[in-house]
């Protein structure tokens, strides 16, 4: 078996991996990357386009700083790379007027002084045209919000990266990172590699990792679609990414969904927050039924009346999601260097620049200037967990 040597070895060059690989690279490291697919892959939880990016953020405030940090490094990356990646046209979140949720929002954009707005009735109406404004819906404008080109995102990362000189190995398994003396050993199917520091961003591949950090990963697929327009004309390529929220009451014909501007001048992208049943692997990528696009398309009907509600493309996708909704990202206990970054649950993308570069942070120096706390990878462990090895298949 072959055996390759590096200061850093990143395994899983997704969302989270490329960021990582660009910014550990930017900062004279010698990096090797590995992955189960194609790098960049088809089967990875960035594809399908485009990902929202939101400054105010109903998950909480604590994920400002993150987002904030974000902004900065998507900047960065297309200064570096000369392509547009972040278009900010802003975000507007509709909720019904009883949502607890409208008030969570509008706490964390206070708490953090983000600029807002709220309109309803017919202000809503006259400012988003494209959408069926009902007489409870409260809109909440993010003026900092928009979205990102994810596709392009990780492959202006990736190509930076090499240009670094990070060298990238896909199509293996990673099966394992171990304590070699004073360094880490990778061991894949088809080389094992020895680094002074591991950076584990598996995305949806890593369901291993995180059972060894105490907590089940649950792979969710989801579809997303693309709608004609009945009037081409009318689509606007500049306006805000939108977020319909369902109320509180889990039931399955509230509506929620989001959606894009165009991206091609005759469709819209717009997708359910609704999941395939979980899935062992994206390896082999699941089949689903018709009709698990009923609920989108009565959606589009419903409030979308610009779209046909039959869609003319479709892609699946798949996230891996915590039990508390919240990732898994920091040190690993008992292995200093080595960072685990897993189970965002549908929330990572945006947030991946900053992740990539604290992963680096992390990994140099074991210390980083932005609270990553709350994602604390040893937070299903017991207090005094310590790891000596990880299983990553």
């Amino acid at each position: 078996m072959t055996a390759l040597e590096t200061d850093v070895v990143v395994v899983g060059v997704g969302s989270i991996g490329s960021m990582a690989s660009w910014q550990l690279a930017s900062r004279g490291l010698r990096v090797i990357g590995v992955d189960r697919f194609s790098i960049p892959g088809p089967f990875s939880a960035y594809g399908g386009e485009s990902r929202i990016f939101r400054k105010v953020y109903v998950e909480g405030a604590h994920y400002t700083p993150l987002l904030q940090r974000s902004e900065e490094l998507w900047r960065d990356l297309e200064r570096t790379s000369g392509t547009r990646l972040l278009e900010t046209d802003g975000a507007v979140t509709i909720y019904d007027e009883h949502n607890p949720k409208l008030a969570t929002l509008i706490a964390a954009a206070q708490e953090h002084g983000l600029e807002f707005e709220l309109l309803r009735g017919d202000e809503a109406r006259s400012r988003y045209p494209e959408q069926v404004i009902r007489d409870t819906d409260v809109t909440v404008f993010d003026p900092g919000g928009g979205y990102l080109r994810s596709e392009r995102a990780v492959t202006a990362a990736l190509v930076e990266a090499a240009r670094l000189g990070a060298e990238f190995l896909g199509s293996r398994t990673a099966h394992s990172v171990e304590a070699y003396g004073d360094r880490y050993l990778v061991r894949t199917d088809h080389e094992e590699i020895i680094a002074s520091r591991v950076v584990i961003s598996p995305g949806n591949g890593a369901r291993a990792v995180c059972r060894e950090l105490g907590v089940h990963l649950s792979v969710l697929p989801q579809v997303l679609t693309w709608f004609p327009a009945v009037d081409p004309s009318r689509l606007r390529s500049h306006m805000p990414v939108f977020l319909r929220r369902a109320e509180e009451d889990g039931r399955p014909d509230q509506a929620r969904f989001y959606g894009f501007p165009t991206a091609d001048g005759w469709t819209m992208k717009v997708v359910g927050s609704v999941y395939m049943d979980e899935a062992v692997s994206m390896e082999t990528p699941p089949t689903w039924d018709p009709g698990f696009l009923d609920s989108i398309r009565a959606w589009v009907r419903e409030f979308l009346p610009g779209l046909i509600p039959d869609p003319v493309r479709v892609a699946t996708c798949a996230d891996g999601h915590s039990p508390d909704a919240t990732g898994l990202f920091g040190t690993v206990p008992g292995m200093d260097g080595v960072v685990a970054a897993a189970g965002f649950s549908g929330h990572g993308f945006k947030m991946a620049s900053a992740l990539g570069a604290i992963a680096t942070d992390l990994v140099l120096t074991g210390t980083t200037a932005t609270d990553v706390e709350f994602m604390n990878p040893a937070r299903f462990l017991g207090p005094d967990a310590r790891l000596t090895s990880l299983a990553l298949s």
